[in-house]
């Protein structure tokens, strides 16, 4: 089905940008994009910069488009990186969707802002399941400035009559994601198998919890909501699967995937900005229709397969 709409992707040649311009091409959308890295399929876009946010001609970038909808991915992704460098973080999301709000609000009021923001400001809930209305808490620079920034485009929203979608992501993995924890348990089992060892050791305790959702899955419930009429000028989504599912449990059905004999040990010692438990409710998903395909088993599977050639 050819959409003829126009969407404009900021963040596009990272891990989730790549994905989901893939799934909004196979839908029919022209797509614009900017990133500070060249796109992985250039022949995808119909116009990108290679740029800043915060130094882009947005006004010559998209003369003569009509946006429908901005994907805002654009900024730090990145905890640990957040807690060694805080300001970097800051300043890599704040301004520049600062100066994209305000530059739909004036050029193209009719498009609809999604913003990709993260778990993370939830912190550490104090009862699970988690919903849009649990207390934000963040208990890290990188949840503190997505938090930020959701504040900002809630007023934005008011003020500005801007339509504004926040989505908070918990735990997305897919082929390509090069870190974090199914990652960084591919790498270390490859490794040391090579090396003739029977055993790797991760961060935690193994008991910590996340709710995993599949790359793709996440795609489909995004394009779900952009093809949704929105009653409300600002909304949030759980973007989730809704199962909790412990470090532990995971890296040893990742490992099984990749046929690896190997042992787990746990140093005990939580990084710092790290939740312990995550689960969220996903009703919002449900009342619009969606429902996620890929099981945890089978998105491990499709990680391995693509780790086995290219770790």
């Amino acid at each position: 089905m050819k959409y003829n709409k126009t969407i404009l992707i900021t963040g596009a040649s990272g891990f989730l940008g790549t994905w989901l311009a893939d799934e909004l091409a196979e839908q029919g959308y022209n797509l614009i994009g900017i990133d500070m890295r060249a796109p992985l399929r250039p022949a995808l876009w119909d116009g990108f910069a290679t740029s800043s946010l915060e130094t882009v001609d947005l006004d010559r970038l998209l003369q003569g488009h009509k946006l429908d909808a901005v994907c805002h991915l654009a900024g730090g992704a990145s905890v640990a990186a957040s807690v060694n460098d805080p300001y970097s973080d800051f300043s890599s999301l704040l301004p520049g969707t600062a100066r994209l709000a305000l530059y739909i609000a004036k050029a193209q009021s009719e498009a609809k802002l999604l913003f990709f923001s993260s778990a993370a400001v939830y912190g550490n809930p104090k009862t699970l399941p988690i919903t849009e209305q649990t207390p934000v808490m963040p208990i890290s620079p990188y949840g503190i400035h997505k938090a930020t920034a959701e504040t900002l485009l809630m007023n934005y929203s008011r003020a500005l009559n801007l339509q504004v979608v926040v989505f908070r992501i918990f735990s997305v993995y897919g082929p390509g994601l090069r870190k974090q924890l199914i990652y960084d348990v591919t790498q270390r089992a490859i490794q040391a198998a090579t090396l003739g060892q029977k055993s790797i050791q991760l961060f935690g305790t193994g008991a910590e919890s996340r709710d995993f959702m599949y790359v793709r899955d996440v795609c489909r419930a995004v394009t779900s909501v952009i093809n949704q009429q929105q009653g409300e000028k600002y909304s949030i989504y759980n973007l989730a699967s809704g199962i909790e599912s412990t470090v532990a449990d995971v890296a040893r059905c990742l490992i099984g995937s990749l046929n690896i004999d190997m042992e787990i040990a746990f140093d005990g010692k939580v990084p710092p900005g790290d939740p312990t438990n995550w689960r969220a409710d996903v009703s919002k998903l449900d009342d619009i229709g969606f429902s996620s395909v890929y099981s945890l088993n089978e998105g491990l599977n499709e990680v391995a397969q693509w780790a086995k050639v290219t770790v």
